[in-house]
């Protein structure tokens, strides 16, 4: 094959190409985006995160060779009526699934403004390739056709703006409606009333224990339901949002009156649930402060509706209109375009609804300071490299966590430590503030620990205190006298100590 029938083979198929992988794109988006959830090894990840960035950018060269060929009209008269289709069914590729991925990063979030022009600018486009590919003796089913297509397109390209902009920290503040601030007097008052509501909770609970022959006094589903409920709200922490005093109530309760497995559930759904909140047009804010799925958002609403019912009719209009004139090739291809696109939005929410019902990884990251530099000692040529290239970073991100998988126990181990501090340490104000700033008090003390310089440690900023402690942790795991690493109590505190480095 000679380089002018090459070209001249890439002019006739560019386009097809162009929109196929653009469905392809969104197929495999439509498939493993949700899989983010789960932990998933480094290169399927970033698979995903290529399919992201690839996915807009062969719609909008999709969009770009459909406005370049009005200029050349090098190609087949059925060809271009065929093309009033292909332009919609790329701004719906633009626009995403609903229950697939908006963003991939947190600050994806942040460049709604910019989504927003290109939508403007692709839809220009779009509807000037459908007036000049338009021909008046088509069969007037494709036009009626491209129109309802062009209307779930149009909304589509500006939904996916939308949600990134609820989706944005601006926008997550504002939507939290916080307490309004008092006085300190006040708010000193309310710490109190809260220190005390909850002793008078937890006395009370405890005797109706005592007085039962089960370990946890009953409850009925209805309330078990509701308890969970309040734990597995999205989480307001990543927004810097305090809680107001009967709020925290309410989580304590929670936590108190659940089992075990419950809290763990419940926490993980909120994870869940806030994985959505950030990253997909699904979950969004009432005016309750509380998240609610797909249908407590109006434009996703209408959206949603008139993605799952209105192709239809465009579908039907396609079977039934005049095809002979078209080439079997561009026929055979709107017919994939069209189906395709449309059952995809039914995949989506299958894949959705499959890692929602499996919930959220129960993966622990870590990070062990001293195997990391061992590891870039070790590999030095290879870190220069990757230094060169910019890719050190990702290196490190990827390459030098090791994962475990025992965030059921450290959950619980958390949740048996701040019950017992409710219990036998927290009396009043002082007691709660000394409680929920011990550091590592408590192992000094214990060791009868007097050094000046060690003791500094538990007063240095908060992330300095970490760095220190988590060398401390590794140092006592490898002496001598150490408890072995089969010891679970052992296993658990060193996890704990690389997670919080990891953080």
């Amino acid at each position: 094959m000679g380089l002018s029938s090459a070209v001249q083979w890439w002019e006739e198929w560019q386009l097809r190409i162009l929109v196929l992988g653009s469905l392809g794109v969104q197929c495999y988006l439509a498939i493993f985006a949700n899989a983010r959830k789960k932990h998933i090894r480094a290169l399927f990840r970033f698979s995903i995160w290529l399919a992201y960035l690839g996915g807009d950018a062969l719609a909008i060269y999709a969009l770009a060779t459909l406005f370049n060929r009005q200029k050349k009209l090098q190609y087949k008269a059925s060809s271009r009526d065929l093309e009033v289709l292909w332009a919609p069914i790329v701004l719906i590729h633009l626009g995403g699934q609903i229950f697939s991925i908006s963003a991939y990063n947190i600050e994806d979030n942040e460049l709604w403004r910019r989504h927003i022009v290109t939508a403007v600018s692709q839809v220009i486009v779009a509807l000037y390739v459908f007036t000049k590919s338009w021909s008046p003796s088509a069969d007037k089913r494709l036009l009626a056709a491209a129109i309802l297509l062009f209307i779930i397109g149009v909304l589509k390209c500006f939904d996916k703006p939308m949600a990134l902009m609820k989706a944005s920290f601006t926008s997550l503040v504002s939507n939290f409606h916080p307490s309004p601030m008092t006085e300190s007097s006040d708010r000193e008052v309310e710490h109190e009333e809260y220190i005390q509501k909850a002793r008078d909770f937890m006395k009370r609970n405890e005797e109706a224990r005592s007085s039962s022959s089960n370990s946890n006094p009953k409850i009925c589903q209805e309330d078990l339901g509701r308890l969970e409920k309040d734990l597995s709200i999205p989480d307001k922490l990543f927004v810097d949002f305090a809680y107001s005093y009967p709020n925290r109530l309410t989580k304590l309760e929670s936590f108190w009156l659940l089992d075990a497995d419950r809290i763990y559930k419940a926490l993980r759904k909120g994870l869940s649930d806030t994985f959505d909140l950030i990253y997909s047009k699904v979950w969004k804010f009432d005016d309750q402060n509380r998240s609610e799925p797909l249908f407590g958002d109006g434009l996703s609403i209408l959206v949603w509706l008139i993605t799952i019912t209105v192709p239809i009719v465009p579908i039907r209009l396609f079977h039934s209109s005049q095809k002979e004139a078209y080439s079997v090739i561009d026929i055979n291809i709107t017919f994939i375009l069209l189906y395709v696109s449309y059952f995809l939005e039914f995949a989506t929410c299958i894949t959705w609804g499959y890692y929602s019902v499996n919930g959220w990884s129960n993966l622990v990251f870590q990070h062990n300071l001293i195997g990391f530099l061992a590891s870039k000692k070790r590999h030095k040529k290879l870190m220069a490299i990757l230094n060169c290239l910019q890719c050190k970073g990702l290196l490190d991100q990827y390459f030098h966590l090791e994962p475990c998988y025992s965030s059921k126990d450290i959950t619980n181990l958390v949740s048996a430590h701040a019950k017992d501090g409710w219990m036998k340490c927290i009396m009043d104000v002082q007691s709660y503030w000394k409680f929920s700033d011990t550091r590592g008090h408590w192992t000094l003390e214990r060791n009868e620990c007097e050094d000046i310089v060690i003791r500094s440690s538990i007063e240095k900023p908060f992330d300095e205190s970490i760095i220190l402690w988590h060398l401390a942790t590794d140092f006592c795991f490898h002496h001598k006298d150490a408890s072995p690493e089969s010891d679970e109590c052992t296993k658990l505190c060193r996890q704990i100590s690389n997670y919080m480095m990891h953080l």
